[in-house]
């Protein structure tokens, strides 16, 4: 056995000697391992074990969250990344630990609850949920375990520290009104960063790869948790709404090239690439509360389905299905009915979604698309999609005074300053943490 000893700044964010090591076990390994592989010590963090095991079943729940293919070669390029992630959450609870932060049996009942819902998952869904993938509940117990004692713990660090004086929220109100009319975006990112000069072109091939996913169909917030080096992974990769001039100008830019429901391109920067995510777009108006529920649909969907092997006027035919559907339904159970005669078995109702957990294709196509009418068809990888709104909820909105308004400015420059001195703190313990890698 060979031993290999590094800073973890040095290890992970500065050289790549660790991304070859960790593909190479990825490969050497095939998932399930046998229980005397897999209970190899694959890294320590601090002296505490990281096991192939829970590489492997870090990896399998990622790959399942973000539908990927679970293919030798979407492990390779996904290693570095899942790794990335275990030790910074082995960081984070050795942290916690050290200032006697603990969470409790209900705090933990909340945060799976919340993890659920984020997922799909009906309550009580993890278990079955980890009985398919073979993975143990503890994996995702932990992460959800994690992220809790960390925002314990940097809300017990810093949050008393944080000040600011009301001429600072009054020049903050006084610029909000006068931006009143003005767009904003909601935005979400996915950040990769460069470890080496020499990674960019892999880097950039994996944006793309992302890209492609979420054009057929992969939620951009899973792929954004499992792939994202930004603190906003925690969050689907949310950055909220944003206004020009709140982003670097590079991305002011794309932005307002941008419309709703838009993916960009791979935004190089001199650290990483950014893929961004827009939404929504609408007017500023200071005084207007929107409920914090997001806008939730209920939709039909009726698939064609058209593998590359098709014969000749496959293409035509589910085209012509796909019109006459899209003439004749006029609700959905209409478009049930009619589903079963001329879609494929991916035909069907998803249930109650919250819009941002369709695909962007998906949002474009019902964004303004009135209740039960289909949409025109829709292009994907492997086939066609119509689809129709039974049912759509969008979130409340009321007006507010200028008290109300200065407490939501004043809890916006918290959470700002915390995510701040989270990724400081995060940063710190990174340089003073030593991994070691045994192969």
């Amino acid at each position: 056995m060979t031993f290999v000893a590094y800073n973890c700044q040095n290890l992970i964010w500065r050289r790549g000697f660790l991304l070859a090591l960790i593909f190479l076990l990825m490969l050497s390994f095939p998932v399930p391992a046998k229980a005397q592989t897999a209970l190899r010590i694959a890294a320590t963090v601090n002296d505490e074990m990281i096991s192939i095991f829970d590489v492997n079943a870090r990896m399998t729940l990622a790959i399942y969250l973000s539908k990927l293919a679970n293919t030798e070669e979407t492990r390779r390029r996904m290693a570095p990344q899942i790794l990335r992630g275990i030790i910074d959450d082995k960081l984070k609870m050795q942290a916690a630990k050290r200032q006697g932060v603990t969470v409790t049996q209900a705090e933990l009942a909340k945060g799976m609850r919340n993890w659920e819902q984020r997922s799909g998952l009906s309550k009580g869904g993890t278990s079955n949920l980890a009985r398919r993938l073979g993975i143990d509940k503890s994996v995702i117990a932990d992460q959800v375990e994690t992220l809790a004692a960390w925002r314990k713990l940097l809300h017990s660090k810093y949050l008393s520290s944080i000040q600011f004086s009301d001429r600072e929220i009054d020049d903050i109100l006084a610029e909000e009104e006068s931006r009143r009319g003005q767009p904003e975006y909601l935005v979400s990112e996915i950040y990769l960063p460069f470890n080496s000069g020499k990674n960019s072109a892999e880097i950039l091939s994996l944006a793309d790869r992302l890209i492609k996913q979420v054009r057929d169909g992969a939620p951009f917030a899973a792929l954004a948790r499992n792939f994202s080096q930004s603190p906003t992974a925690a969050i689907g990769g949310s950055l909220g709404w944003v206004r020009l001039g709140e982003l670097p100008a590079q991305m002011d830019q794309v932005i307002q090239r941008l419309g709703s429901n838009t993916l960009s391109a791979p935004i190089r920067t001199l650290n990483g690439v950014y893929i961004l995510n827009v939404s929504n777009k609408r007017a500023i108006e200071p005084f207007v509360e929107r409920s914090s529920e997001p806008a939730t649909v209920t939709i039909y969907q009726v698939h064609f389905d058209l593998p590359a092997a098709s014969p000749a006027g496959a293409r035509e035919i589910a085209e012509t299905n796909a019109a006459t559907i899209g003439a004749e339904a006029k609700s959905c159970a209409d478009m049930e009915s009619l589903g079963k005669k001329f879609g494929s078995p991916l035909s069907g109702s998803p249930g109650k979604l919250k819009v941002s957990q369709l695909s962007p294709l998906i949002q474009g196509a019902i964004s303004g698309l009135p209740k039960l009418t289909a949409s025109p068809p829709i292009a994907i990888s492997g086939g066609i999609l119509i689809v129709m709104v039974c049912d759509r909820a969008d979130p409340a909105v009321k007006k507010i005074d200028r008290p109300t308004l200065r407490r939501k400015i004043r809890t916006r420059l918290i959470n700002e300053r915390l995510n701040l001195a989270a990724r400081q703190f995060l940063r710190s313990l990174r340089r003073a943490a030593i991994v070691d890698v045994r192969i």
